[in-house]
């Protein structure tokens, strides 16, 4: 029996069966991953339980009862993404890479490959733009972006805020620009480290993990304070063992903050986006070089949205998953087209669970 390589149920199966690709903010904060079957999903967070203090009781009275927190439920709007590879004749005509030049392979036999291929590199492409999704959403404790709109280029901005108002207590202000010590008095961002670590676990947050980008990661290694200190056998400061992990994480160290361990991450996570005029690719980080981000894993959560699409058959039908395929066929063209959609939201699990700041050398 011939399958139809271009039904959504096995494209669906080839997604299901490719290797998943590892990417640290994902992987780390994000692995809660649910599908909604609505256009749009639904998320509760909540300020937790803190750190109440029970009442003292007269005995007659027997009880007080202490207050329930509550949560709140949000109903978001999944980002929209959608990137195609169109297959022309031309292309199918040609040998692949790596064939021999005396290949029988036809071009039904090609495409086949090509299909397989093509949904991996779209499937890829998702995949880093949900990385940069990640780290706005933990850097603004927000996320924005653009749908890119119509043939003039009008773009329609996409918003999800996880904050009331305009003060925002995911994100800090340095005290200071952030500096290096001396041999015998902490650094700016040591101290402000510390008090940034204190005022999420008082608030009764996890903390764990320090990420920051390169040129913080310069500073946390040099600091003549940090060094001296490891020197002190009498003073479990942490331990400097810096090491490259995959997808452009660097493991510097473990340090102790007043009291508080953190591992800290160098995250060097890179993506190339092209220049629409010129066709020039450009790379840039997901996290910025200046940037500082206090975090614990498993803090955030990711919904997937359906997806409502016209298919070859001329029906409509609603999808769910994280990445619901689909071709298009011009006959007149001689041309195919695979496109991979997602409609992701990332979010917090609870209210205000990290602290951030973009640009911790300017106050």
């Amino acid at each position: 029996m011939e399958f139809d390589i271009y039904s959504t149920h096995y494209m669906e199966a080839l997604i299901r069966e490719k290797p998943t690709v590892y990417s640290f903010l994902k992987d780390r904060y994000f692995s809660d991953t649910s599908v909604f079957k609505t256009e749009k999903v639904f998320v509760d967070y909540d300020d937790g339980e803190g750190n109440l203090l029970a009442p003292f009781v007269i005995p007659r009275v027997g009880k007080v009862p202490m207050d329930r927190e509550g949560y709140e439920t949000r109903e978001l709007s999944p980002a929209y993404i959608a990137p195609s590879r169109p297959l022309s004749i031309d292309v199918l005509t040609k040998r692949l890479a790596g064939e021999s030049l005396v290949s029988t392979l036809t071009p039904a036999q090609r495409e086949k490959q090509y299909l397989v291929g093509d949904l991996d590199f779209l499937d890829k492409g998702i995949s880093r733009t949900e990385e940069q999704m990640f780290s706005g959403t933990m850097l603004d404790n927000a996320f924005e972006a653009i749908h890119i709109g119509d043939k003039e280029g009008k773009g329609k901005k996409y918003e999800a805020r996880f904050y009331d108002g305009t003060e925002n207590k995911g994100v800090f202000a340095p005290k200071a620009k952030w500096a290096v010590g001396t041999e015998t008095k902490r650094g700016t961002w040591f101290d402000d480290t510390c008090r940034q670590a204190y005022d999420l676990a008082e608030s009764g947050r996890s903390v764990t993990d320090l990420v920051v980008g390169s040129e913080v990661a310069e500073l946390v290694l040099n600091d003549p304070w940090v060094l001296k200190m490891m020197d002190n056998r009498r003073v479990e400061l942490g331990k400097l063992d810096p090491r490259w992990n995959e997808n452009g994480v660097v493991y510097l160290c473990n340090l102790n903050f007043a009291g508080i361990p953190l591992d800290v991450f160098c995250y060097r996570g890179s993506y190339q986006v092209k220049d629409q005029k010129t066709g020039k690719l450009a790379t840039r980080y997901y996290f910025p070089a200046k940037a500082a981000l206090l975090a614990a894993p498993n803090t955030g959560k990711l919904r997937y949205g359906m997806v409502t699409q016209v298919e070859l058959d001329g029906k409509t039908y609603s999808r769910t998953g994280s990445r619901v395929p689909k071709h298009n066929v011009n006959v007149d063209e001689n041309l195919k087209e695979t496109i991979l959609t997602a409609r992701p939201v990332a979010a917090p699990k609870m209210k205000n669970p990290w602290r951030a700041c973009r640009d911790v050398f300017t106050v």
